[in-house]
């Protein structure tokens, strides 16, 4: 379907997630654990954006416009054991249950982000009966080629260990967990995966439930659509995820549904205020990469920049009322966003073909929608994204206190070291 001709938007669901890290013992500050709440805020456009036809806002067709989904999850930090296991497989152990416990019932059968990792190892709407983990978690032994591991586990291939291996594993997180110290960084991976699986858990829901749906729906995420560290490979799989979605839906005449990452900080946030001025309200900009290497990563300009995290190009758009939004898109119907900057003479670069606007078609629609969206509740934000933000804060203060003391009471035991079968799984909403 040409893009000129899609459908105009009637829904946006916006993600977010946000995570805090507690000492469980005020005695044992080395003692920890790990919240993270991730939100997704469904948006039906005409309805919210007519709520404030008339001259006053009616704040209950507001609410009767959103829809929230929230997913919890505990995880042990630093000396938290599950009985039998080191830290680090302790976190392995809890990390598989938290994905396997967090699940959505909106299109049916319960689909949960074990479900969702399997599918972007997968195709869209069949999901891989096992996914391939190129090395154990315990003993570091490969398999024949690979060790295969299903949605329920499986074991290493090595006699002398046969370790229990878990589909989480292939994220590689617990490579970042430090069994003695703050484990903010392994959470924050664990919370930006969940909040990527939580997305493709709804595009997933929609195409087998009622695909053509996903042509008037709007997708965003908070942060770029890259991952980074250890689960930097997975940006593969979800580029490859979203090629077969587009091509599955082009076959049936079918507009792709639009998908864009929101960033509200980091060097880009801070490059595109900084140009501003030079570019016009409602026009877009695309950094090239010689662009970037030079006036933002202070790389060399032949640097290939975005090649191992990255499914989406970044933009900078200055909206028809001024705010800057720097946001990622895919490509469509697929390829990479980033490509190896060719050379054809001192200093000048051949224009790659990811860096040219028609291998973006769903990007004048993103934008028009996100100028219609949005908001003055902070600086250059839209209205799902903050609605997501609001869904899924932990908030510091008070709601860390409180956070400290469930922990604190879910393991009040008298040796220095705790088992994680004393702490149940909570709600925090």
């Amino acid at each position: 379907m040409p893009q000129e001709e899609r459908p105009e938007a009637a829904f946006a669901i916006a993600f977010d997630g946000s995570s805090q890290e507690v000492e469980a013992r005020p005695s044992y500050p080395s003692i920890r654990i790990g919240f993270f709440q991730i939100a997704g805020v469904y948006v039906d456009i005409p309805r919210f954006l007519g709520a404030g036809t008339g001259g006053l806002l009616d704040v209950r067709e507001l609410e009767r416009a959103q829809i929230t989904q929230t997913v919890n999850s505990v995880l042990p930090g630093s000396n938290v054991f599950v009985r039998g296991a080191s830290g680090r497989e302790s976190f392995r152990v809890e990390l598989a249950r938290a994905f396997r416990e967090s699940s959505i019932t909106d299109f049916g059968p319960s689909f949960n982000l074990i479900d969702a990792l399997l599918t972007i190892h997968g195709t869209p709407g069949s999901p891989a009966t096992s996914v391939a983990i190129s090395k154990c978690a315990l003993c570091g032994a490969s398999g024949p080629p690979d060790l295969m591991v299903t949605a329920t586990g499986g074991n290493c291939a090595d006699k002398m260990c046969r370790a229990p291996l878990y589909p989480t594993d292939v994220l590689r997180i617990y490579e970042e967990f430090v069994e003695s110290g703050e484990n903010g960084l392994a959470l924050t991976r664990a919370m930006n995966i969940a909040e990527r699986l939580l997305l493709i858990s709804y595009l997933d829901g929609f195409l087998r439930t009622g695909r053509r749906h996903l042509s008037r729906g709007v997708f965003i995420t908070d942060g770029p659509l890259a991952v980074y560290g250890p689960l930097a490979p997975m940006k593969s799989r979800f580029r490859e995820y979203w090629e077969r979605l587009c091509r599955q839906l082009e076959t049936e005449d079918l507009a792709p549904p639009l998908l864009v990452g929101i960033e509200k900080t980091g060097r880009f946030v801070d490059h595109a205020h900084a140009i501003r001025d030079l570019i016009e309200p409602g026009h877009v900009m695309m950094l090239d990469t010689p662009y970037i290497n030079a006036h933002v990563t202070n790389k060399e300009l032949a640097h290939y920049y975005g090649k191992d995290e990255f499914y989406g190009r970044r933009f900078i758009y200055r909206t028809s009322t001024g705010q800057i939004l720097v946001l990622t898109v895919p490509r469509v119907p697929g390829g990479p966003p980033y490509e190896k900057p060719v050379q054809i003479a001192d200093g000048i670069f051949q224009l790659a073909q990811s860096e040219r606007f028609e291998s973006y078609p769903t990007l004048r629609a993103t934008l028009e929608v996100l100028d219609r969206l949005q908001t003055r509740l902070y600086p250059d934000a839209v209205i799902p994204v903050a609605l997501a933000h609001s869904a899924s804060s932990l908030p510091l203060g008070t709601g860390r206190s409180v956070l400290t003391l469930l922990a604190q009471q879910g393991l009040n035991m008298p040796q220095d070291s705790i088992s994680l079968s004393r702490f149940r799984h909570q709600h925090f909403n």
